[in-house]
């Protein structure tokens, strides 16, 4: 009797699945927050501007953006609060994520075929170091925007339990992290995830969860060879006769922790 065909349980059809639904999840609510957040936000750090006073008149006044900047940011925090809860109850945390040497390496050689230099570019595993990098940069973004915005958010509780020195701090260091944020996103997060070749227009890999395999061999060959490897071994082709013993119950080839996604907001 033939053997079945099993095959890796990322592998869907010609595509490789890269992030689960939780992960999209906290993607869409991520880039919804902090859309919401920057157009609210912006005005009301140049509240001086005459742009921004007409801004916020199309929004119904002041009070209005402010009470829209704020649910935007429970929102920012609830998907904060998912995420964590995410890496420490849906699985271990993924080591593939931590930085290594390797990614200086990749740097460098990043670098050499960006400028000419070399005709070969750096093959990356499952995370690039660019998406190492965005990654924790996001973390300790977010734990000074929430930390700073709920000192903002709550004044009286900030004039009578801390220095006199916090709120107007807390002011400065929120609005500019903020700025840091939004030209963040704006010149390196819109380019890697629009206009980069293999991407363009738009990167809909986060929404959809699957990357088709030409362009996963291209962007992460080391984890790309990996996954077929694993799933060549896996795989008996239907006409193939089952080797003489013991009958054995087809086996799905399941993801080590290193292979696991712990990124779907870069």
């Amino acid at each position: 009797m033939p053997a079945s065909r099993v095959v890796d349980k990322r592998i869907d059809g010609s595509s490789i699945i890269r992030f689960d639904l939780h992960q999209r999840i906290q993607h869409t609510l991520m880039f919804l927050s902090f859309g919401v957040l920057a157009v609210t936000g912006l005005p009301l750090k140049y509240s001086a501007w005459a742009s921004s006073r007409w801004w916020m008149g199309v929004w119904g006044g002041i009070d209005v953006v402010k009470a829209v900047h704020r649910y935007a940011a429970w929102v920012m925090i609830a998907t904060f609060v998912y995420h964590l809860g995410y890496l420490l109850i849906k699985r271990p945390f993924s080591t593939a994520m931590l930085p290594r040497a390797k990614d200086v390496g990749d740097f460098v050689a990043d670098m050499k075929h960006a400028f000419g230099l070399s005709t070969e570019g750096p093959k990356f595993d499952r995370f690039s170091y660019r998406n190492k990098f965005a990654y924790w940069l996001l973390l300790p973004g977010a734990v000074i925007m929430v930390g700073t915005g709920l000192l903002l958010m709550y004044p009286v509780w900030t004039a009578n339990h801390a220095p006199n020195w916090t709120y107007l701090l807390s002011l400065t260091v929120h609005g500019d992290a903020a700025i840091f944020a939004i030209g963040w996103m704006a010149f390196v997060h819109v380019y890697f995830a629009h206009f980069a070749r293999h991407v363009f227009p738009a990167d809909k890999s986060i929404f959809t969860g699957r990357v088709p395999f030409e362009r996963y061999r291209e962007e992460f060959p080391l984890e790309y060879a990996r996954i077929m490897a694993a799933a060549e071994t896996s795989v008996a082709a239907p006409d193939e006769p089952v080797p003489p013993g013991p009958e054995e119950q087809p086996r799905v080839v399941e993801s080590s922790s290193e292979e696991e996604s712990i990124a779907g907001l870069l």
